[in-house]
């Protein structure tokens, strides 16, 4: 059973995992999937689509679900068996969990 999300506070998991000759990165809490060579540079994008999707649910006042649209089950099963070889040296998989609350700035005229 997961947290549901909010527009002020939640949690965004990610995963990175190698498929053949490239990686697929994941993030598993908005169902967004990327594809690349370089398994840092796909985490750093993942997190930047991420971001960018809390960011406008967040500004438009969108529905809370678009903040629990989670990814099938066949990425977190990849998920928690990476949790579970954490401590091995020979992880091919990365994952990050990051919490996130709603940053509101105030504009001066």
């Amino acid at each position: 059973m997961r947290a549901k999300n909010t527009k002020e506070k939640g949690t965004i998991e990610y995963l990175v995992y190698p498929d053949g000759d490239q990686f697929v990165g994941v993030c598993l809490t908005f169902d967004i999937v990327e594809e690349g060579k370089d398994p840092t540079q796909l985490m750093e994008s993942i997190k930047e689509a991420a971001k960018l999707h809390l960011e406008i649910v967040q500004r438009e006042d969108m529905s809370d679900d678009l903040l629990n649209r989670f990814a099938p089950e066949e990425y977190w099963d990849l998920y928690f068996d990476a949790l579970k070889e954490e401590g091995d040296e020979d992880i091919s998989s990365f994952f990050q969990r990051n919490p996130y609350t709603m940053v509101v700035s105030a504009c001066t005229p």
